[in-house]
């Protein structure tokens, strides 16, 4: 399907406006904040976000339509749809035909397109491997390769035809690189004490910083037992590619915060995993395997 039929399957064909700002003033009249709009649904006058002036609304039905024509040729497909919040944020995933081995286990490909009503981004590709065996997604920034990259609205077909080809020659690039560190991954044989000082690293600053330094490093000492616990007793860390090496204790982490942390709802687990603390650990894990090997 097109771009504008995944945004219609996934129930984000609503439309955004952006309506001048006013602040109460006296006896119920309101004076107007020059320079500062608010986004607006216009099916539920739901505000999105507060933004100035020059801000652009790109909205839903043309944010990804640079991508249809991979989609065309048969170069990835859209697999799912949807928002986050309010509706400030919408995504839609493609997946890749071909997937990674990584010393046998399969990792597939996917590429999010996002954008946001609030604001806080353009519209972005990012790119992101999927571990089938668990489902455990993968963060990995490169030293000359970043997992994301910004996408340049524009209404030219040939302008899109360029970001689409862009996109997906940066793609091609960081997959491949990220297949080879983590087939390397799977050859760097870890110590226990090895494996513990590994998690620790990564799951530093993990605890709350009003604990007092005693509590903290309880917690840290119980956050580091558990994700230990997992990597070398969980059924998918116990394949031969994972078992004690510096892939089994990248998925650790990953696992840690796909399937482990408690989210207070879906939606804060996409944020977190795709935008904020999970997804920097994640990345930072990658990052200390890297120099590992």
């Amino acid at each position: 399907m097109t771009s504008e039929q995944a945004i219609e399957l996934g129930g984000l064909n609503y439309g955004v406006e952006k309506r001048p700002l006013f602040a109460p003033a006296w006896e119920g009249t309101y004076v107007e904040a020059p320079g500062f709009y608010a986004n607006v649904r216009t099916d539920n006058n739901e505000i999105l976000g507060v933004v100035k002036g020059r801000y652009r609304i790109v909205q839903n039905k043309d944010a990804f339509s640079f991508f249809d024509s991979i989609i065309d040729k048969g170069e990835a497909i859209f697999e799912t749809a949807g928002a986050l919040g309010r509706g400030e944020r919408i995504f839609v995933t493609a997946k890749l035909p071909d997937d990674m081995l990584v010393r046998g286990e399969k990792v597939e490909k996917y590429i999010m397109l996002t954008n946001s009503h609030d604001g806080s981004t353009t519209i972005i590709a990012g790119f992101t491997p999927i571990r089938v065996v668990c489902n455990n997604t993968l963060t990995a920034a490169l030293k000359n390769l970043d997992n994301k990259v910004s996408i340049s609205h524009t209404a030219s077909a040939e302008s899109r035809l360029r970001e689409a080809s862009r996109v997906m020659g940066i793609a091609s690039k960081y997959m491949d690189e990220v297949n080879m560190a983590f087939e390397s991954m799977t050859t760097r044989r870890l110590t226990d004490l090895e494996l513990k000082h590994y998690i620790e690293t990564v799951m530093k600053s993990a605890t709350k910083e009003e604990e007092s330094d005693k509590d903290a490093s309880t917690r840290m000492k119980n956050l580091v037992d558990q994700v230990y616990s997992f990597t070398i007793t969980h059924p998918t860390q116990t394949t031969e590619a994972a078992y004690r090496t510096l892939w089994g204790a990248y998925n650790g982490i990953s696992g840690f915060y796909n399937f482990l942390k408690d989210y207070k709802s879906a939606d804060q687990k996409m944020r977190d995993m795709n935008y904020g603390y999970a997804n920097d650990k994640i990345s930072k894990a990658f990052d200390l395997a890297a120099r590992m090997i």
